[in-house]
């Protein structure tokens, strides 16, 4: 009788040796089939991430798998400068986009619809005014008369004319070629420009290409940049709780930078297709933070002052307590 037990005991260990794995992949299985129809199941979400460093935590959180795990059925559409990024938002490709307050500016004056969610890196340093020391340009005022690459309605510009104020040169006669981002290193070191307003990594480019003949003319610290994720309030009304969990997810996506810089650096790097030696000149220039504070009001307002004063926009100033959306930030640092 105890050697029958014995014997089915064995029987039983033997038999739970074999189970075991398919029990546990059956169930591993199952679990990851109920998660990605959990997803699948989500309303889709697309976002149009600028191809930039300031981009770094929507890049670190999609390498992490953070709206994954969050169950956020989350794409990307990769755009040139935020500008762009907010054209997609336009014309309804993206539900949301990446874009410096320059561009929230410009576009709150046409589209009341417009809503600033959230700020996640700001720089006091991205933005470079350079021009060749070959064209014998050396200060501000050597480039009077001259003609200066900028993006249209956007940080470029803006950097530009706040350095003509800066040096007291407000009216100062100036010819401004507007011009793409991915344009402008090329039109400066061919001399089509004598100078250009632009935002890293092309500022480092245009270094790479022509060593100590780029000179930056520009003033650190007397613009203080911030990259922002847009959408339509028309949009988040009913999607305060997905923004939020978008908006929690940047939060751990740069928790994370900030505990493995060395590794996150390389991940951007990878993810923009860039050197790591690009990505580390501007690097520690970058202050990743979640913040909609007051700063961002003040820019806002002053950018807007700005731009009616120079006849880029026309009409009234809009209300920004309004175009700076609120809720889903507020109730993401609830729950946190």
């Amino acid at each position: 009788m105890l050697d029958s037990m014995r014997t089915n005991r064995k029987r039983l260990k033997r038999l739970l040796y074999v189970l075991l794995p398919a029990i546990v992949f059956i169930m591993y299985f199952t679990i990851s089939s109920t998660d990605d129809s959990l997803m699948n199941e989500r309303e889709p979400v697309r976002i149009g991430i600028s191809l930039t460093p300031l981009s770094s935590p929507f890049l670190i959180a999609e390498h992490l798998q953070l709206f994954r795990e969050n169950n956020i059925n989350l794409s990307y559409v990769t755009c040139l400068g935020g500008v762009k990024c907010t054209n997609l938002l336009k014309k309804g490709k993206v539900d949301y986009a990446t874009a410096s307050e320059s561009v929230v500016m410009f576009n709150s004056f046409t589209d009341d619809d417009l809503a600033l969610v959230v700020s996640f890196v700001e720089s006091a340093n991205d933005l470079k005014l350079l021009t060749l020391s070959s064209s014998g340009v050396y200060s501000v005022n050597d480039l009077r008369g001259k003609k200066v690459g900028v993006v249209k309605a956007s940080a470029s510009e803006f950097y530009f004319d706040t350095m003509l104020i800066v040096n007291k040169l407000k009216d100062m006669p100036v010819t401004k070629v507007y011009l793409a981002p991915e344009e402008l290193v090329h039109q400066l070191i061919s001399f089509q420009v004598d100078a250009v307003s632009i935002w890293e990594p092309y500022g480092y480019r245009a270094h790479l290409q022509a060593g100590s003949d780029v000179v930056n003319l520009g003033i650190p610290g007397i613009y203080q940049l911030s990259f922002n994720l847009l959408s339509y309030k028309s949009y988040l009304q009913s999607r305060n709780d997905q923004t939020g969990q978008i908006i929690q997810v940047l939060g751990r996506a740069i928790d994370w930078i900030h505990t493995h810089p060395e590794q996150a650096k390389q991940i951007v790097a990878e993810k923009l297709n860039i050197p790591l030696n690009e990505l580390e000149w501007s690097w520690n220039d970058y202050v990743f933070r979640l913040s909609l504070g007051s700063s961002l009001l003040s820019n806002l307002q002053l950018q807007a002052r700005w731009a009616l004063e120079r006849g880029l926009v026309e009409g009234e100033l809009p209300d920004w307590r309004s175009v700076i959306y609120r809720q889903p930030f507020d109730a993401a640092n609830k729950v946190e």
